[in-house]
Protein backbone atom coordinates (compact mmCIF):
# COMPACT_ATOMS: atom_id res chain seq x y z
CA UNK A 1 0.00 0.00 0.00
CA UNK A 2 1.27 3.46 -0.92
CA UNK A 3 0.10 6.60 0.87
CA UNK A 4 2.43 9.37 -0.37
CA UNK A 5 1.99 10.90 3.09
CA UNK A 6 -1.70 11.71 2.55
CA UNK A 7 -4.03 11.41 5.57
CA UNK A 8 -2.34 8.47 7.28
CA UNK A 9 -3.45 9.39 10.78
CA UNK A 10 -7.21 9.05 10.26
CA UNK A 11 -7.51 5.85 8.26
CA UNK A 12 -7.59 3.40 11.18
CA UNK A 13 -10.61 5.06 12.81
CA UNK A 14 -13.08 4.54 9.99
CA UNK A 15 -15.66 1.72 10.13
CA UNK A 16 -17.01 2.07 6.61
CA UNK A 17 -14.57 2.91 3.84
CA UNK A 18 -14.92 3.99 0.26
CA UNK A 19 -12.80 2.95 -2.69
CA UNK A 20 -12.99 5.76 -5.25
CA UNK A 21 -11.59 4.78 -8.64
CA UNK A 22 -11.29 7.91 -10.79
CA UNK A 23 -10.65 6.50 -14.25
CA UNK A 24 -10.11 8.10 -17.64
CA UNK A 25 -13.68 7.51 -18.83
CA UNK A 26 -15.68 6.64 -15.70
CA UNK A 27 -15.76 6.86 -11.92
CA UNK A 28 -16.43 3.83 -9.73
CA UNK A 29 -17.35 3.78 -6.06
CA UNK A 30 -17.40 0.85 -3.65
CA UNK A 31 -18.34 1.24 0.03
CA UNK A 32 -17.35 -1.55 2.37
CA UNK A 33 -17.99 -2.19 6.08
CA UNK A 34 -15.32 -4.24 7.83
CA UNK A 35 -15.54 -6.14 11.09
CA UNK A 36 -12.53 -8.22 12.04
CA UNK A 37 -11.59 -10.38 9.06
CA UNK A 38 -15.01 -10.01 7.43
CA UNK A 39 -15.98 -7.28 4.96
CA UNK A 40 -19.47 -6.53 3.65
CA UNK A 41 -20.52 -4.66 0.54
CA UNK A 42 -22.63 -1.62 1.39
CA UNK A 43 -23.04 -0.16 -2.09
CA UNK A 44 -21.30 0.23 -5.41
CA UNK A 45 -21.80 1.99 -8.70
CA UNK A 46 -20.22 3.42 -11.80
CA UNK A 47 -20.86 6.51 -13.90
CA UNK A 48 -19.39 7.62 -17.22
CA UNK A 49 -17.22 10.73 -16.96
CA UNK A 50 -14.17 12.07 -18.73
CA UNK A 51 -11.18 12.03 -16.41
CA UNK A 52 -9.67 14.97 -18.27
CA UNK A 53 -12.47 17.48 -17.51
CA UNK A 54 -12.41 18.50 -13.85
CA UNK A 55 -15.83 20.01 -13.11
CA UNK A 56 -17.96 17.38 -14.88
CA UNK A 57 -15.87 14.73 -13.14
CA UNK A 58 -16.60 16.21 -9.71
CA UNK A 59 -20.29 16.43 -10.57
CA UNK A 60 -20.27 12.80 -11.71
CA UNK A 61 -18.75 11.65 -8.39
CA UNK A 62 -21.26 13.70 -6.38
CA UNK A 63 -24.15 12.41 -8.47
CA UNK A 64 -23.05 8.77 -8.21
CA UNK A 65 -22.52 9.08 -4.43
CA UNK A 66 -26.12 10.27 -4.05
CA UNK A 67 -27.58 7.68 -6.40
CA UNK A 68 -26.07 4.70 -4.57
CA UNK A 69 -26.48 6.25 -1.08
CA UNK A 70 -22.85 6.34 0.02
CA UNK A 71 -22.68 6.88 3.78
CA UNK A 72 -18.91 7.01 4.45
CA UNK A 73 -16.66 9.97 3.72
CA UNK A 74 -13.31 8.25 4.31
CA UNK A 75 -11.96 7.40 0.84
CA UNK A 76 -8.97 5.74 -0.73
CA UNK A 77 -8.02 6.76 -4.25
CA UNK A 78 -5.31 5.61 -6.64
CA UNK A 79 -3.12 6.76 -9.51
CA UNK A 80 -1.55 5.17 -12.59
CA UNK A 81 -0.10 6.00 -15.98
CA UNK A 82 3.05 7.82 -17.16
CA UNK A 83 3.14 10.15 -14.15
CA UNK A 84 3.68 7.15 -11.83
CA UNK A 85 6.94 5.18 -11.68
CA UNK A 86 7.09 1.78 -9.96
CA UNK A 87 10.39 -0.03 -9.39
CA UNK A 88 11.46 -3.10 -7.44
CA UNK A 89 14.92 -2.38 -6.06
CA UNK A 90 17.50 -4.06 -3.84
CA UNK A 91 19.26 -1.94 -1.22
CA UNK A 92 21.72 -2.65 1.59
CA UNK A 93 20.15 -3.41 4.94
CA UNK A 94 20.02 -0.27 7.13
CA UNK A 95 18.13 1.36 9.97
CA UNK A 96 14.69 2.83 9.25
CA UNK A 97 15.91 6.40 9.72
CA UNK A 98 18.77 5.79 7.26
CA UNK A 99 16.45 4.13 4.76
CA UNK A 100 14.10 7.10 4.71
CA UNK A 101 16.86 9.35 3.40
CA UNK A 102 18.35 6.75 1.07
CA UNK A 103 15.02 6.04 -0.64
CA UNK A 104 14.76 9.48 -2.20
CA UNK A 105 18.36 9.25 -3.45
CA UNK A 106 17.57 5.83 -4.93
CA UNK A 107 14.43 7.15 -6.57
CA UNK A 108 16.45 9.77 -8.47
CA UNK A 109 18.13 6.95 -10.41
CA UNK A 110 14.80 5.71 -11.77
CA UNK A 111 12.57 8.77 -12.18
CA UNK A 112 12.64 10.55 -15.56
CA UNK A 113 11.41 13.85 -14.12
CA UNK A 114 12.79 16.17 -11.38
CA UNK A 115 12.67 14.38 -8.02
CA UNK A 116 11.63 17.61 -6.27
CA UNK A 117 8.43 17.54 -8.32
CA UNK A 118 7.62 14.03 -7.04
CA UNK A 119 6.04 12.34 -4.06
CA UNK A 120 8.01 9.22 -3.12
CA UNK A 121 6.96 6.23 -1.02
CA UNK A 122 8.21 2.69 -0.48
CA UNK A 123 7.42 -0.64 1.08
CA UNK A 124 9.86 -3.30 2.26
CA UNK A 125 8.88 -6.59 0.64
CA UNK A 126 11.59 -8.88 2.00
CA UNK A 127 14.59 -8.74 4.32
CA UNK A 128 17.50 -10.95 3.30
CA UNK A 129 19.55 -11.14 6.50
CA UNK A 130 22.03 -13.59 4.97
CA UNK A 131 23.03 -11.17 2.21
CA UNK A 132 22.28 -8.01 4.20
CA UNK A 133 19.80 -6.81 1.59
CA UNK A 134 16.35 -5.26 1.52
CA UNK A 135 13.95 -5.94 -1.38
CA UNK A 136 11.94 -2.76 -1.75
CA UNK A 137 8.92 -1.63 -3.73
CA UNK A 138 9.62 1.98 -4.70
CA UNK A 139 7.00 4.36 -6.09
CA UNK A 140 7.35 7.94 -7.28
CA UNK A 141 4.53 10.04 -8.68
CA UNK A 142 4.33 13.61 -9.93
CA UNK A 143 3.15 15.74 -7.01
CA UNK A 144 0.76 17.86 -9.11
CA UNK A 145 -0.82 14.73 -10.59
CA UNK A 146 -1.43 13.17 -7.17
CA UNK A 147 -2.74 16.34 -5.54
CA UNK A 148 -5.08 17.03 -8.45
CA UNK A 149 -6.77 13.67 -7.85
CA UNK A 150 -6.88 14.33 -4.11
CA UNK A 151 -8.53 17.72 -4.64
CA UNK A 152 -11.09 16.22 -7.05
CA UNK A 153 -12.07 13.66 -4.42
CA UNK A 154 -12.20 16.30 -1.67
CA UNK A 155 -14.30 18.69 -3.74
CA UNK A 156 -16.64 15.75 -4.35
CA UNK A 157 -17.26 15.46 -0.61
CA UNK A 158 -14.69 12.87 0.49
CA UNK A 159 -11.77 12.93 2.89
CA UNK A 160 -8.80 11.18 1.27
CA UNK A 161 -6.85 9.02 3.69
CA UNK A 162 -4.94 6.81 1.24
CA UNK A 163 -3.45 7.38 -2.21
CA UNK A 164 -2.43 4.07 -3.75
CA UNK A 165 -1.51 2.77 -7.19
CA UNK A 166 -4.10 1.08 -9.44
CA UNK A 167 -2.08 -2.12 -9.87
CA UNK A 168 -1.51 -2.46 -6.12
CA UNK A 169 -5.21 -1.97 -5.39
CA UNK A 170 -6.25 -4.61 -7.94
CA UNK A 171 -3.69 -7.01 -6.45
CA UNK A 172 -5.12 -6.36 -2.98
CA UNK A 173 -8.60 -7.34 -4.15
CA UNK A 174 -7.17 -10.41 -5.87
CA UNK A 175 -5.25 -11.59 -2.81
CA UNK A 176 -8.38 -11.21 -0.66
CA UNK A 177 -10.39 -13.50 -2.98
CA UNK A 178 -10.73 -16.95 -1.36
CA UNK A 179 -10.41 -18.87 -4.63
CA UNK A 180 -7.34 -16.99 -5.83
CA UNK A 181 -4.87 -17.54 -2.99
CA UNK A 182 -3.37 -20.95 -3.79
CA UNK A 183 0.01 -21.23 -2.07
CA UNK A 184 3.03 -21.43 -4.33
CA UNK A 185 1.23 -20.21 -7.45
CA UNK A 186 2.35 -17.23 -9.49
CA UNK A 187 -0.44 -15.23 -11.11
CA UNK A 188 -0.30 -12.43 -13.67
CA UNK A 189 -3.10 -9.89 -13.18
CA UNK A 190 -4.31 -7.82 -16.11
CA UNK A 191 -6.77 -5.08 -15.26
CA UNK A 192 -7.94 -3.74 -18.64
CA UNK A 193 -9.28 -0.23 -18.26
CA UNK A 194 -10.37 2.38 -20.77
CA UNK A 195 -6.95 3.77 -21.61
CA UNK A 196 -4.48 1.73 -19.53
CA UNK A 197 -3.97 -1.96 -18.81
CA UNK A 198 -2.42 -2.53 -15.37
CA UNK A 199 -0.15 -5.58 -15.23
CA UNK A 200 0.80 -7.07 -11.88
CA UNK A 201 2.40 -10.37 -10.92
CA UNK A 202 1.81 -11.85 -7.46
CA UNK A 203 3.60 -14.79 -5.88
CA UNK A 204 3.06 -16.20 -2.39
CA UNK A 205 0.85 -13.27 -1.42
CA UNK A 206 3.33 -10.59 -2.55
CA UNK A 207 3.23 -8.28 -5.56
CA UNK A 208 6.57 -8.72 -7.33
CA UNK A 209 6.03 -6.98 -10.68
CA UNK A 210 3.98 -3.98 -11.77
CA UNK A 211 3.67 -2.16 -15.07
CA UNK A 212 1.16 -0.05 -16.99
CA UNK A 213 0.50 -0.67 -20.68
CA UNK A 214 -0.94 2.32 -22.57
CA UNK A 215 -3.62 0.23 -24.31
CA UNK A 216 -7.21 -0.25 -23.18
CA UNK A 217 -10.88 -0.42 -24.02
CA UNK A 218 -10.88 2.88 -25.89
CA UNK A 219 -8.51 1.38 -28.45
CA UNK A 220 -10.96 -1.46 -29.07
CA UNK A 221 -13.84 1.00 -29.46
CA UNK A 222 -11.92 3.21 -31.86
CA UNK A 223 -10.93 0.21 -34.00
CA UNK A 224 -14.58 -0.88 -34.21
CA UNK A 225 -15.73 2.66 -34.95
CA UNK A 226 -13.30 2.99 -37.86
CA UNK A 227 -13.95 -0.46 -39.30
CA UNK A 228 -17.75 -0.28 -39.14
CA UNK A 229 -18.06 3.50 -39.77
CA UNK A 230 -20.10 4.05 -36.60
CA UNK A 231 -19.79 6.50 -33.71
CA UNK A 232 -17.92 5.60 -30.53
CA UNK A 233 -21.08 5.20 -28.44
CA UNK A 234 -22.42 2.49 -30.76
CA UNK A 235 -18.95 0.96 -31.00
CA UNK A 236 -18.89 0.63 -27.18
CA UNK A 237 -22.21 -1.21 -27.23
CA UNK A 238 -21.21 -3.56 -30.05
CA UNK A 239 -17.85 -4.23 -28.38
CA UNK A 240 -19.58 -5.81 -25.38
CA UNK A 241 -22.55 -7.33 -27.24
CA UNK A 242 -21.63 -7.97 -30.90
CA UNK A 243 -24.45 -10.44 -31.68
CA UNK A 244 -24.31 -11.12 -35.43
CA UNK A 245 -21.20 -8.96 -35.84
CA UNK A 246 -18.96 -11.17 -33.67
CA UNK A 247 -16.55 -12.19 -36.42
CA UNK A 248 -16.32 -8.59 -37.65
CA UNK A 249 -15.46 -7.42 -34.14
CA UNK A 250 -12.79 -10.08 -33.65
CA UNK A 251 -11.25 -9.21 -37.02
CA UNK A 252 -11.17 -5.42 -36.63
CA UNK A 253 -9.88 -5.49 -33.03
CA UNK A 254 -7.24 -8.16 -33.60
CA UNK A 255 -4.50 -5.54 -33.99
CA UNK A 256 -5.33 -4.03 -30.58
CA UNK A 257 -5.52 -7.47 -29.00
CA UNK A 258 -2.19 -8.48 -30.50
CA UNK A 259 -0.60 -5.33 -29.04
CA UNK A 260 -1.87 -6.25 -25.56
CA UNK A 261 -0.71 -9.84 -26.04
CA UNK A 262 2.75 -8.71 -27.17
CA UNK A 263 3.16 -6.31 -24.24
CA UNK A 264 1.90 -8.96 -21.81
CA UNK A 265 4.36 -11.47 -23.22
CA UNK A 266 7.22 -8.98 -22.79
CA UNK A 267 6.19 -8.43 -19.16
CA UNK A 268 6.00 -12.14 -18.38
CA UNK A 269 9.33 -12.84 -20.10
CA UNK A 270 10.99 -10.03 -18.15
CA UNK A 271 9.63 -11.38 -14.88
CA UNK A 272 10.75 -14.94 -15.71
CA UNK A 273 14.26 -13.76 -16.66
CA UNK A 274 14.57 -11.77 -13.43
CA UNK A 275 13.08 -14.33 -11.06
CA UNK A 276 13.82 -17.63 -12.74
CA UNK A 277 10.15 -18.56 -12.33
CA UNK A 278 7.29 -18.59 -14.80
CA UNK A 279 3.66 -17.56 -14.40
CA UNK A 280 1.12 -20.30 -13.58
CA UNK A 281 -2.03 -18.43 -14.55
CA UNK A 282 -3.26 -15.23 -16.16
CA UNK A 283 -6.20 -13.53 -14.44
CA UNK A 284 -8.14 -10.77 -16.18
CA UNK A 285 -10.37 -8.02 -14.81
CA UNK A 286 -11.43 -4.52 -15.82
CA UNK A 287 -14.33 -3.03 -17.73
CA UNK A 288 -12.85 -4.14 -21.05
CA UNK A 289 -12.08 -7.70 -19.98
CA UNK A 290 -15.46 -8.75 -21.43
CA UNK A 291 -14.53 -7.80 -25.01
CA UNK A 292 -15.69 -10.69 -27.16
CA UNK A 293 -12.88 -12.76 -28.64
CA UNK A 294 -10.29 -11.56 -26.11
CA UNK A 295 -10.44 -14.71 -23.99
CA UNK A 296 -9.96 -16.99 -27.01
CA UNK A 297 -6.99 -15.02 -28.34
CA UNK A 298 -5.32 -15.05 -24.92
CA UNK A 299 -5.77 -18.81 -24.77
CA UNK A 300 -4.21 -19.22 -28.20
CA UNK A 301 -1.28 -16.96 -27.33
CA UNK A 302 -0.44 -18.45 -23.93
CA UNK A 303 -1.79 -21.99 -24.39
CA UNK A 304 -3.98 -21.74 -21.31
CA UNK A 305 -7.36 -20.20 -20.71
CA UNK A 306 -7.24 -16.88 -18.83
CA UNK A 307 -9.28 -16.66 -15.65
CA UNK A 308 -11.96 -13.97 -15.44
CA UNK A 309 -11.84 -13.50 -11.68
CA UNK A 310 -14.40 -11.84 -9.43
CA UNK A 311 -13.03 -8.81 -7.48
CA UNK A 312 -16.14 -8.86 -5.27
CA UNK A 313 -15.71 -12.48 -4.22
CA UNK A 314 -14.35 -11.71 -0.74
CA UNK A 315 -17.27 -9.43 0.18
CA UNK A 316 -20.45 -10.45 1.96
CA UNK A 317 -23.38 -9.38 -0.24
CA UNK A 318 -26.30 -10.16 2.05
CA UNK A 319 -27.24 -6.51 2.61
CA UNK A 320 -30.79 -5.80 1.45
CA UNK A 321 -31.21 -3.52 -1.52
CA UNK A 322 -28.14 -4.65 -3.46
CA UNK A 323 -28.82 -5.12 -7.17
CA UNK A 324 -27.36 -8.59 -7.61
CA UNK A 325 -28.06 -8.64 -11.36
CA UNK A 326 -26.03 -5.44 -11.81
CA UNK A 327 -23.27 -6.76 -9.54
CA UNK A 328 -22.98 -10.00 -11.51
CA UNK A 329 -22.88 -8.15 -14.82
CA UNK A 330 -20.39 -5.43 -13.83
CA UNK A 331 -18.21 -7.11 -11.17
CA UNK A 332 -15.05 -7.22 -13.30
CA UNK A 333 -15.03 -3.42 -13.51
CA UNK A 334 -14.50 -2.93 -9.76
CA UNK A 335 -11.10 -4.54 -9.09
CA UNK A 336 -9.36 -1.25 -8.26
CA UNK A 337 -12.28 0.22 -6.29
CA UNK A 338 -12.70 -2.95 -4.20
CA UNK A 339 -8.98 -3.15 -3.51
CA UNK A 340 -9.01 0.47 -2.35
CA UNK A 341 -12.05 -0.01 -0.11
CA UNK A 342 -10.35 -3.00 1.51
CA UNK A 343 -7.31 -0.93 2.48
Amino acid sequence: MMNFGVGKKDRVKAKNRVGLDIGSSSVKIVEVASSGESSSLICLGMKKASGSVREPLIEAIKSLSGEINVTAKDAAISVSGPSVIVRFVSMPKMRDDELKGAIRFEAEKHVPFPINDCMVDHQILRKNDKEGKLEILLVAAKKDFVMNKVSIAEESGFSVSVVDVDTFAAANAFLRSPSRTAAGKTAALLNIGSSVTNVGIVRDGVLCFARDIAIGGNDFSQAISRALSIDLKNAEEIKLSPKDKLQDIIACTKGVTNNILDETRLSLNYYENQSGRGVDEICISGGSSAVFGLEVLFQEAFESKPILWDPLESLNKSRSGLDMEYIEKMKSSFAVAVGLALR
